[in-house]
């Protein structure tokens, strides 16, 4: 399952779906306090370039079309 995280926070819910074996992928995650992003980034492994950051300013055009 591709995933695209919004309203990110730390990742509670990716955290779940880990906890619970089921697999995905993470596409992109969406969180515009930096200070929570780098924790997220820690909890999941994941590289800063996946960090959408605020959900207002995002292109939907910009997105990988598997996300729209």
């Amino acid at each position: 399952m591709k995933l695209a995280s919004l309203f990110s926070g730390i990742g509670a819910f990716e955290k779940a779906l880990t906890r619970l074996g089921v697999t995905y992928e993470l596409v992109n995650y969406c969180e515009k306090d930096n200070h929570v992003s780098k924790t997220y980034m820690v909890v999941h492994d994941v590289d800063k370039s996946l960090n959408l950051g605020d959900i207002v300013k995002v292109d939907a055009s910009e997105l990988p079309r598997t996300l729209i």
